[in-house]
């Protein structure tokens, strides 16, 4: 079993996100797909049919020189592209509860249980058990948080004529990804509120750890971002290269191909969307290692309560 609450270095950090899913990835996504499988799908599907034709349209006229053809497209299926947009918001919005939550929660109960075989109906309870904090959450990163994080994006581009916007620039992303999971982490692992959770949110980050902390989700991201160029980025590209040299040999034959491409473009993307949104389990669960390392007030009470079990079984 893997022990969570402890120090970890910046290795550790790293190399224990992959060996979590090593040790409890096949129990992890049977339940994660369980869940959420079925509303990625759908989400894929609303992409797909609702904003495929939207996108052919306008791609369509607008190397056609016929720009009216998209307003009157847009004109014309207006209930399709509201109610498009409307369930995609819905569906997001409970991709998200599910998104977040699972590896905070299934994290939890390893920690806390240390039973690897976590059932579906146990997620299913502890996830209606934090629903209100997960609103909470939700609502409080939207109008508080983001507003913050674009404040500090928007000096930092400001400072870019210095050298120091640069990295002001880089180190503010992986800064705000673990702000947010480190408030969530902290709401349903304590009694803590919102506003008590993000001040313990920038405690943690803002450390004598800062740059490990950093590093890490630095490199889980990257990692990351390797394996969805593979699936989305370079399929995509050879789609643009085919479309710009049909543009310049048979311009006449982008009209009639353009539905296929537009097809081809939206399942694209629409797989790199459900590849993004299962790949980022690991910067929820790099996270979530990020968290029990800066919980140094529980590690020694962890580690007597290993002790205490030892010949408990005997």
């Amino acid at each position: 079993m893997m022990q969570f609450y402890k120090k970890r270095d910046f290795g550790a950090l790293v190399s224990d996100t992959l060996n979590f899913f090593k040790l409890y990835g096949k129990n992890y996504f049977k339940n994660y797909l369980t869940l959420n499988g079925g509303i990625i799908i759908l989400l894929v599907v609303v992409i797909v049919i609702g904003f495929g034709d939207f996108f052919k349209q306008a791609f369509g006229s607008n190397t056609n020189g016929e720009a009216y053809l998209f307003q009157d497209y847009f004109q014309q299926n207006q209930g399709l592209l509201i109610g498009a947009s409307v369930l995609s918001i819905i569906l997001i919005i409970l991709l998200s509860l599910i998104s977040y939550s699972f590896p905070v929660l299934y994290m939890k109960r390893l920690a806390e249980t240390g039973n690897s075989k976590v059932t579906m109906n146990e997620m299913i309870e502890d996830m209606k058990k934090n629903l209100k904090k997960f609103f909470i959450f939700f609502i409080g990163s939207v109008f508080i948080l983001t507003p913050l994080f674009i404040f500090a994006f928007i000096i930092s581009s400001f400072l870019m004529i210095i050298l120091i916007g640069f990295l002001l620039i880089l180190a503010c992303i992986p800064v705000m990804v673990n702000i947010i999971n480190f408030t969530l982490f902290n709401m349903y692992n304590t009694n803590d509120g919102f506003f008590s959770s993000i001040g313990k949110a920038f405690r943690i980050q803002f450390s004598k750890d800062f740059w490990k902390y950093i590093g890490s989700t630095f490199i889980i991201y990257l990692l990351i971002n390797v394996v969805t160029t593979i699936f989305a980025f370079i399929p995509m590209m050879f789609l643009y290269g085919y479309i710009l040299t049909t543009v310049s040999t048979t311009p006449d034959a982008i009209g009639s191909d353009s539905s296929f491409f537009m097809i081809l473009m939206a399942i694209v993307y629409a797989v790199s969307i459900a590849c993004t949104i299962v790949l980022n389990n690991l910067i929820y669960v790099n996270a979530g290692f990020m968290y029990y390392d800066s919980r140094t007030d529980l590690h020694r009470n962890v580690t007597f309560s290993e002790i205490d079990t030892i010949g408990s079984g005997e």
